[in-house]
Formats: C-alpha cells, sequence, structure tokens
C-alpha cells in the first residue's frame, strides 16, 4: 500500500475525534495507551485499503470504470466474513427460484421409484 492512501485513509479514520473520545462514549472507566490507539488505526487504514483494492480489482474484472456498492459487499462477505444488511440486495450470487413441480413431474418420479424398486426387488430374487 502506498504512504499516500495510508495517510489519506488514516485522516478519513481520524478527522478530528481520536479513539480515546469514542473509547470515553463507549466506557469512560478504559483508557488506551497511546501505541494501542496508533496500532488499532494502523489496522483500520489497512482494512480500509484492502478491501478497497480488492473491490476495485474486482469492478475491474467485470470492465467497469465505478466501484459499486456489490463490489464491496462482495468483498467483506468473501474475504472476511462479513455480512452488510442492506434494504435492497446489492449482489445476489446463483440463487434462482427453483420452478414449481407439476403434477406430471411427480407422477412421473413416483413411476420411476416403482420401477426401481421392482427391478431391485426382482435383482434379489435372482440371487437368492
Amino acid at each position: 500500500m502506498s504512504r499516500k492512501v495510508h495517510n489519506a485513509v488514516a485522516h478519513a479514520l481520524n478527522p478530528n475525534e481520536s479513539l480515546q473520545k469514542i473509547l470515553a462514549e463507549v466506557e469512560p472507566r478504559f483508557v488506551l495507551q497511546p501505541g494501542v490507539e496508533e496500532l488499532l488505526l494502523d489496522m483500520a487504514s489497512d482494512f480500509v485499503a484492502s478491501v478497497t483494492e480488492a473491490s476495485g480489482r474486482l469492478a475491474k474484472h467485470r470492465r467497469s470504470t465505478h466501484v459499486e456498492g456489490k463490489d464491496v459487499q462482495l468483498v467483506l462477505d468473501k474475504n472476511y466474513g462479513i455480512s452488510v444488511a442492506a434494504k435492497k440486495k446489492l449482489h445476489v450470487l446463483s440463487q434462482k427460484a427453483k420452478p414449481a413441480k407439476t403434477s406430471v413431474h411427480t407422477h412421473r418420479i413416483a413411476m420411476k421409484r416403482k420401477a426401481l424398486a421392482a427391478l431391485q426387488t426382482q435383482r434379489k430374487k435372482a440371487k437368492h
């Protein structure tokens, strides 16, 4: 990751508010040591850069010049196991509705099963 991207991501993650202020909102008694705060910011920066980079590659793979929400959603889901809830699903993979079974289809399956059972019975009788 380039230093320019790293700095831009770090700035976006920490514009005017430190992690200590965020932690104080959650639990006022806890205090982050300076090294821990820096480590967490670096990890967050690396995470954002990694997701952005992978999303860009995915957009390029589908021959687009724009990264879309479905690119980011797929990267988060497949690479990190993070499911992003959305009102509208942005990317659906192979979730085709199965056609309804008709009575003709059900009848054919029943006839095949009956014929198969009869064949197995004949084979058992032939062995004995």
